[in-house]
């Protein structure tokens, strides 16, 4: 009792640091690991071999998600204490998704698994303060978060399909929350977002178009968990139900409509919605002629114009909120379909 004690007066005398501080952290960690992770996965041959669902032609290291984790752990260690309070649910949750995904990029495991570990890394932030209260029941509140976490962790494994796509779309995500939590030093939510923010970019200079390495299973699930942590941070903060719901699911706008029009277009065809295809949006514009590095940036503007839209909808009113939600998600949507994301 003493030292739990002890431990809770450092966190509140103890001074945090600012939020650029473990971003730097990440990114140095990150940059450092990375070299060493494509040397031993050339050494061990752990490499993503071509295929028919794949669009490199070269085996690529898809083992990224290990320099990844290393950074983001760095990061959010030199907290200190700003975790303590659920640390253990939090980095146990962390480290299900990662290690699971991490068994996924070595040995291939089934959907039920892979699921059964989302769920159980729901369920244990369900028993924190970072449990949704939306729905005024704490089982249907503990199983919308398990279904939060799990959407927004397929979401974004999901666009890991093209060069910088996933790390560059996370990353512009998580700068919307950056600037959210700016003057919030040492806050949980500054804090993950900084250090997630810092491995991203980190991992671009080795990801952007042509990739010397994929971040895997395990670098892409762990991203949507983080960047589900944030939304439910936010949604922590701002307990009503009005403008401020919308804010996470807009900034992850891009990943999300993309989840569902796979789901749909999957469960149409009378398949697992965790079958892979070629009908996501950046296979749809590589298939058009474009290449990797127009297909990248343009995914990131249009991530940053809907972090503006959902900034918007968190200052607007409720109806305004939802006619600039309509017309941003109605654009989207009819692009994607023309494009043939249903077909």
């Amino acid at each position: 009792m003493m030292s739990l004690a002890l431990l809770k007066a450092m966190e509140i005398n103890m001074p945090h640091p600012h939020g650029w501080f473990n971003g730097s952290v990440a990114f140095a960690v990150c940059v450092a690991v990375l070299p060493m992770v494509r040397h031993l996965a050339a050494r061990w041959q752990l490499h993503d071999p071509p295929g028919p669902l794949k669009i490199h032609k070269l085996p690529t290291s898809r083992l990224g998600g290990v320099a990844l984790g290393c950074g983001l752990v760095a990061g959010i260690s030199v907290a200190g204490s700003a975790l303590y309070s659920h640390a253990w649910n939090f980095y146990l949750a962390l480290w299900l998704i990662w290690s699971t995904g991490l068994a996924d990029d070595l040995w291939e495991l089934s959907p039920a698994a892979r699921l059964a570990a989302q769920f159980a890394a729901g369920l244990l932030l369900s028993r924190t303060q970072w449990n949704l209260t939306i729905l005024g029941n704490p089982f249907l509140d503990a199983i919308a978060t398990c279904l939060f976490v799990v959407v927004f962790v397929n979401a974004f494994n999901f666009i890991d399909g093209a060069d910088g796509l996933a790390a560059g779309i996370t990353g512009t995500v998580t700068l919307g929350y950056v600037i959210l939590y700016s003057g919030q030093a040492g806050s949980v939510g500054a804090t993950v977002a900084w250090s997630l923010l810092g491995s991203c970019l980190a991992f671009l200079l080795f990801n952007f178009p042509p990739a010397k390495i994929f971040m895997g299973d395990s670098g892409s699930t762990m991203m949507g968990f983080l960047v589900a942590f944030l939304g439910l941070d936010f949604y922590r903060v701002h307990h009503s139900i009005g403008t401020h719901l919308l804010l996470p699911l807009v900034f992850a706008g891009i990943p999300l409509l993309d989840f569902l029009l796979a789901v749909i277009r999957r469960l149409r065809k009378r398949t697992s919605p965790f079958s892979g295809d070629r009908q996501h949006f950046y296979d749809l514009l590589l298939q058009q002629g474009w290449a990797a590095r127009p297909v990248a940036v343009t995914a990131y503007l249009a991530t940053a114009s809907l972090v503006f839209g959902g900034w918007l909808c968190d200052q607007l009113n409720w109806l305004l909120a939802m006619i600039v939600l309509v017309v941003l998600f109605l654009s989207m949507f009819l692009m994607a379909v023309r494009l043939g994301s249903l077909r």
